[in-house]
C-alpha cells in the first residue's frame, strides 16, 4: 500500500516542482522583456560595390550583433529569426523610406529594429605625381543606419543619419601592394581594412545602444 501512495505523490511533487520551474522560467523571461528592449539588427544591404572578395553584409551584421550581445543590455533576437523575418519584406518596404508602417507587420516582437546600408567603401590613391602603387591610399567608409521604434500603434524613426569614417593607407599597404586578408581570418583584425571596421563597428554599437536606451527611457 505505501509503495502504491508514494509514487503518486512523488510525482505530484515532481509535477509542482516542474511548475515552479517553468514559472520561474516564464517570469523572469516577462521580467528580462520588461528591463531589457527587444532589439533586431537586420542584415546589413550592401551597395557600396566594394571590391572585397567576401561577404560584407555577413561580416559587419554578425560582428556588430556580437559587439551588441556582450553587454546584455538588449534581448537581441537570433540572426536566424531576423533573417527569415526579413525575407518576408516585399521590394516595396523600403527600410530608408517614408512609409515604414509595415515595420509594425514584419517585426511584430521587436521594441527597436535597426537598419543598415551600406553605402561607400572605396580606397583611392593620395597623390597624382606617381603611380598608384607607390602612392598612400585613403579608405573611405559610409554606412546609412536608421532605428525604428516599434512601440507603439505605428513605428516611428528613432535615429536616422549616416556615420563616415576615412583612413590613412600607407603605400605598402595599398590594394596594389597588399592582398587583403579575409574577416574569417586571424591577422583580419591587424590589416587596413579591419582596423577600419573595427572602428566603423564600434561607432554604429555605441550609436545604437545610445539612441535606443535613450528611447526606451522617454516612454
Amino acid at each position: 500500500m505505501r509503495k502504491h501512495f508514494l509514487f503518486p505523490v512523488f510525482c505530484l511533487s515532481a509535477l509542482v516542482s516542474g511548475c515552479q520551474k517553468d514559472t520561474a522560467s516564464t517570469s523572469a523571461i516577462s521580467e528580462s522583456r520588461l528591463t531589457k528592449p527587444a532589439v533586431a539588427v537586420v542584415p546589413l544591404i550592401d551597395n557600396s560595390q566594394s571590391s572585397l572578395d567576401w561577404n560584407v553584409s555577413e561580416e559587419i551584421t554578425y560582428t556588430l550583433c556580437n559587439s551588441l550581445d556582450h553587454k546584455k543590455i538588449f534581448d537581441l533576437a537570433l540572426p536566424s529569426r531576423i533573417r527569415a523575418q526579413t525575407k518576408r519584406m516585399k521590394g516595396k518596404n523600403n527600410p530608408f523610406g517614408n512609409d515604414i508602417n509595415w515595420v509594425k507587420e514584419v517585426f511584430a516582437e521587436e521594441d527597436f529594429v535597426v537598419f543598415l546600408e551600406l553605402i561607400e567603401h572605396s580606397e583611392t590613391p593620395k597623390g597624382e605625381m606617381k603611380a598608384a602603387s607607390m602612392l598612400p591610399a585613403e579608405l573611405k567608409l559610409a554606412v546609412r543606419m536608421r532605428i525604428v521604434d516599434n512601440r507603439g500603434s505605428l513605428p516611428k524613426v528613432t535615429l536616422q543619419e549616416i556615420l563616415e569614417d576615412s583612413h590613412f593607407i600607407p603605400k605598402q599597404f595599398n590594394k596594389y601592394n597588399f592582398t587583403q586578408c579575409s574577416w574569417d581570418s586571424e591577422e583580419f583584425g591587424l590589416s587596413p581594412t579591419g582596423m577600419a571596421h573595427t572602428q566603423m563597428i564600434k561607432e554604429l554599437k555605441d550609436r545604437i545602444e545610445a539612441y535606443i536606451l535613450i528611447a526606451k527611457d522617454r516612454k
